[in-house]
C-alpha cells in the first residue's frame, strides 16, 4: 500500500512538473536557428540579422547553427525532424524547401507534411558576376566567349538544386553554349573561389557579393530581377538582353517541425514581421539586396506549397540534373 501511495505522490509530482514546465512562456530558453548552408552566404547574411532582432525582441538567445550539404538537404531534413516544441527552428532559402526539389531522387522530407511554416523573411536579386580578369565585359561577350571555347567557360553554382542552379541551365540552353559547372556547398565558398578566379562567374546573390562588386573585386554583368536592381541601376536585366525568361528571385522562410504548437508559430509570425516592418530593418535588407516580405502563417503556407508545384514542373521542362 505504500509502494502505491509512494509511485503515486510521484506521478503527481511528474505531472506537476510538466504542467508547470507547459505554462512557462515561450521563449523560456534559448532557441537554435538552423541555416542549411555555410557562413558567408545570404541565407546566413538574414539569418544573423533576424537572429540578433528576435533575441531582442523576445528576451532569449537565438543561435544560428549552419549545417550544410546536399544543396541545403542535410539542414532542412534536421529542421523538419526536430522536436515540435518551438526551439528548433529553420531558416531557409528556396532551395531545399522548394525549387530543388525535383532534381533529387529522393529527398528524406516532405516539404508539405513535415514542415509549419511560420513567415516569410525577404527575397534577393540574383546577380550574374564575373571575375574582373576574365576577359569578357558583358552578357554577349560571354555567350561569345562559351560558343569560341565550348566546355571552358567555368561557372560556380553555390549550391546543387538553388535557383541559381535552375537558372545557370536556362542560361546555358538558351544561348545554345556548353558551360563547366562547378559545384560547391554554399554561396561564401562559391564567392570565394570566384574571387580567387578559380571559376570565371556565378549566379549569386546581390547581398552576398554586393560590396565586392562596390570595391571593384567582381563585376556585375546582368541581373535576374524582373526591374533593374536599385542597387546597381546600371546594370541591365537578363529579360532585357533578351534572355526573357531568366526572371527569378531565391526567397528565404522561417519554418518549424510540423506540428508545433500554433501558439508558438503565431507569436514568431508576429515577432517577425514587427522586425520586417521597422524602417532600419527595411533599410539594412534594402543595403544587402534583399527586400522584406511579410505574410501570415497561412499566407507563407500557401506560397511555399505553390512554389513546391511551380519549380517540380520547371525542373522537368528544363531538363536539369544534378551533376
Amino acid at each position: 500500500m505504500r509502494s502505491a501511495l509512494g509511485i503515486f505522490v510521484l506521478i503527481l509530482a511528474a505531472l506537476a512538473t510538466v504542467a508547470t514546465a507547459t505554462a512557462q512562456p515561450y521563449p523560456s530558453r534559448p532557441v537554435k536557428v538552423i541555416v542549411p548552408y555555410p557562413p558567408g552566404g545570404t541565407n546566413d547574411i538574414l539569418a544573423r540579422i533576424m537572429g540578433e532582432r528576435l533575441q531582442k525582441a523576445m528576451g532569449q538567445t537565438f543561435l544560428i547553427e549552419n549545417r550544410s550539404g546536399a544543396g541545403g538537404v542535410i539542414g532542412a531534413d534536421a529542421g523538419a525532424k526536430a522536436a515540435p516544441d518551438g526551439y528548433t527552428l529553420l531558416l531557409s532559402s528556396s532551395a531545399p524547401l522548394a525549387v530543388g526539389l525535383g532534381l533529387y531522387q529522393k529527398v528524406p522530407y516532405d516539404v508539405v507534411r513535415d514542415f509549419s511554416p511560420v513567415a516569410m523573411i525577404a527575397d534577393a536579386t540574383i546577380t550574374v558576376v564575373s571575375y574582373p580578369g576574365f576577359k569578357p565585359q558583358n552578357i554577349n561577350e560571354v555567350v561569345a566567349y562559351a560558343k569560341a571555347n565550348p566546355g571552358e567557360l567555368k561557372v560556380a553554382l553555390n549550391s546543387l538544386g538553388s535557383m541559381h542552379h535552375l537558372l545557370t541551365e536556362m542560361f546555358r540552353l538558351r544561348t545554345n553554349t556548353k558551360i563547366n559547372m562547378i559545384p560547391y556547398k554554399g554561396t561564401g565558398p562559391a564567392v570565394v573561389d570566384l574571387l580567387a578566379g578559380h571559376v570565371d562567374m556565378d549566379f549569386e546573390n546581390l547581398p552576398a557579393v554586393i560590396q565586392h562588386i562596390r570595391g571593384g573585386r567582381l563585376r556585375a554583368l546582368a541581373v535576374g530581377s524582373a526591374q533593374r536592381s536599385e542597387l546597381l541601376p546600371e546594370v541591365p536585366t537578363l529579360k532585357e538582353l533578351g534572355l526573357t525568361d531568366l526572371v527569378a528571385a531565391p526567397w528565404f522562410a522561417l519554418v518549424a517541425p510540423a506540428g508545433t504548437p500554433r501558439e508558438i508559430i503565431v507569436r514568431l509570425n508576429a515577432e517577425v514581421n514587427k522586425i520586417l516592418s521597422l524602417p532600419e530593418t527595411k533599410e539594412l535588407l534594402a543595403k544587402q539586396g534583399a527586400d522584406p516580405i511579410l505574410r501570415t502563417p497561412e499566407e507563407t503556407t500557401a506560397f511555399i506549397h505553390q512554389e513546391v508545384d511551380k519549380w517540380a514542373r520547371i525542373v522537368k521542362e528544363s531538363g536539369a540534373k544534378l551533376q
